[in-house]
């Protein structure tokens, strides 16, 4: 469905969090599984190349294991995906955020719309986007699929330039699939001034290379 698409790389990032034990650290078993998808996709014939990462939940044991290098940045870059739960304070938000930055990292703040305190506070998102922190949107929200506040708050940040990258936030192949086409449609009829090359493959790529957008 991303080929189909047009998406020729896809970052593949399994949830990771340090209260569950399949919590996803850099593993030799986990980088073996990257190997092994790609293997399957180039038998298969479908030209797309997997990236590896992480979606990182920054809860339970994160700063242990961030102080330890014990995460999958996105390619191995200095990029890393970072998630809250939706409900989560802006100030434990913040320390997380900085403690990233203080290992040398980038954070990639995952769907920074679905957050309760973001939709109350959009200034929040900005804030962190005029720090050179990079926000990250799904693209159902942009869809209308992940309820209206998510699609309000995602409506603005883009228009106010805060949003560095657009991912499908991919799930399954029939809800939150990675088909891109239907967020093309929607960006070109209700959002001009994005700029899809760039949200979509230029600062991906970037990310992808280790280097600044």
């Amino acid at each position: 469905m991303a080929a189909d698409s047009g998406v020729s790389s896809v970052f593949a990032t399994p949830h990771c969090n340090t209260r569950d034990p399949r919590k996803n650290l850099r593993t030799p078993e986990l980088i073996d599984a990257y190997h092994a998808l790609q293997r399957l996709l180039d038998e298969a014939g479908i030209p797309v190349t997997v990236l590896s990462g992480a979606e990182v939940l920054a809860r339970g044991r994160f700063r242990e294991h961030l102080a330890a290098g014990d995460f999958m940045t996105l390619n191995g870059s200095r990029y890393l995906l970072t998630e809250f739960y939706f409900d989560e304070e802006p100030d434990y938000m913040e320390d997380c955020l900085a403690a990233v930055e203080a290992e040398g990292l980038v954070p990639v703040v995952a769907h920074p719309e679905r957050y309760y305190c973001v939709q109350a506070a959009p200034q929040l998102a900005q804030q962190w986007a005029d720090r050179g922190r990079v926000l990250q949107l799904n693209k159902g929200s942009l869809l209308g699929e992940l309820g209206e506040a998510s699609y309000l708050t995602a409506s603005l940040l883009l228009r106010r330039g805060a949003v560095s990258v657009i991912a499908s936030d991919a799930h399954h192949f029939r809800y939150r699939n990675p088909h891109m086409g239907a967020l093309l449609d929607c960006l070109a009829a209700r959002f001009p001034e994005a700029d899809p090359e760039l949200l979509l493959r230029i600062n991906p790529l970037r990310i992808a290379r280790d280097q600044a957008l």
